[in-house]
């Protein structure tokens, strides 16, 4: 029986930062409106991977969009981005499939993580506008954003 060899990565976060934050100001008792309404609002998120072999790092852009849901105008748009180092990264690329093979454990870690930046970043930028202590990402299990290796 053959012994399977446990592959050692390690990381660190190397930049924390919002790419792109956008909203429509709107008058307060139409945002509690829409609040109060359980069909009022929609909220999109998207995570985007994206790999720098030549420097060791994986970059996650978490994508969030709060938005109408009768006139699906966009309310507020926000990206944040983590950047990681990651130690023993070239260990996970498959020549064969021209792809990198990335541990689960460790891309739930590193979704979680990312997640959890966008949302302080998100209530940071939204702090003096109309959605201060009205919106919130939110708590969400990392590993539902996770979609299987073949994705």
């Amino acid at each position: 029986m053959k012994k399977e060899k446990q592959l050692q990565l390690g990381f660190k976060i190397v930049k924390i930062q919002t790419t792109k934050f956008s909203f429509t100001d709107i008058e307060e008792n139409k945002l509690v409106e829409l609040i109060n309404d359980p069909n009022g609002l929609g909220i999109n998120i998207n995570i985007a991977l994206n790999i720098d072999s030549e420097k060791s790092t994986i970059a996650m852009d978490v994508q969030t969009d709060l938005f109408n849901n009768e006139s699906k105008q966009s309310l507020v748009e926000h990206i944040g981005r983590t950047v990681y180092f990651v130690d023993g990264l070239e260990k996970t690329y498959n020549k064969e499939a021209n792809a990198y093979d990335l541990p689960d454990v460790l891309l739930i870690q590193l979704y979680s993580i990312a997640y959890t930046h966008s949302r302080a970043m998100l209530s940071n930028e939204i702090s003096p506008t109309c959605y201060r202590d009205k919106y919130f990402l939110p708590v969400i299990n990392p590993a539902a954003l996770l979609h299987k290796k073949n994705n």
